[in-house]
């Protein structure tokens, strides 16, 4: 099973579904039409339904076999963590646990990258593990849209939690290992405010749906 570079697998991500309820959601949040900005889009799951709900969207990810699965999202193969469109977005999207890696680096430059594309009046939509499940995560396995996901190899140090998932599909396996940092809402206050956005609220009843918002150059922020 080819994977991405991040070890994703591509073809069981072609074959899950999209997720039209958290493109509701969005699309109840921006304007009319209003552009958005997908960084690691994957296959689209996101971006094909809010393209189709009217959004012009443009869809970043580095792997070409991921971004073939296109086909109303305008997809760009790049790095997130450097990109630079130059166009602003009414809204960015940062999806598939970003902000939740124990690579520091690589969360603030992620969120930059959001900051930088987003325009001063815009939103962001952030997806986090659901806080506190760091610290309760066990070995489990379980099975959605005809795919067993399985955790295992848990390990822990200080506040990093390394594990291994495991995908099984069709008589195919493939493995990501991971290491991820809880993030909650103080957590996520913190790493919004040193790229220059805002954490506003929870978007869902598990709280892995942030909303962001930009401060304005120039502007003070208390906290």
């Amino acid at each position: 099973m080819r994977t991405a570079p991040d070890g994703s697998p591509v073809e069981l991500y072609r074959r899950l579904p999209e997720r039209v309820e958290e493109a509701a959601l969005v699309h109840a949040l921006l304007p009319p039409g209003g552009s958005v900005l997908d960084l690691g889009c994957g296959t689209g799951r996101l971006a094909e339904p809010l393209a189709r709900l009217g959004h012009p969207v443009t869809a970043v990810d580095n792997e070409p076999e991921m971004l073939a699965a296109l086909r109303h999202a305008t997809g760009v193969c790049a790095d997130i963590t450097t990109l630079d469109l130059g166009p602003r977005f009414d809204g960015v999207l940062l999806m598939s646990h970003f902000v939740d890696s124990a690579d520091q680096q690589l969360v603030t430059a992620a969120l930059r990258a959001v900051r930088r594309h987003l325009r001063d009046g815009g939103l962001a939509v952030v997806e986090r593990h659901r806080p506190g499940w760091v610290d309760e995560a066990t070995e489990s396995s379980r099975e959605a849209d005809g795919v067993r996901f399985t955790l295992t190899d848990v390990e822990r140090a200080g506040e990093v939690l390394t594990a291994t998932v495991r995908y099984e599909l069709d008589g195919q396996r493939a493995e990501q290992r991971f290491s991820v940092r809880d993030v909650d809402d103080g957590r996520l206050a913190a790493l919004a405010a040193g790229a220059g956005l805002r954490f506003e609220s929870s978007l869902n009843d598990a709280r892995t749906l942030a909303l962001l918002r930009p401060v304005p150059p120039g502007a003070l922020t208390t906290g």
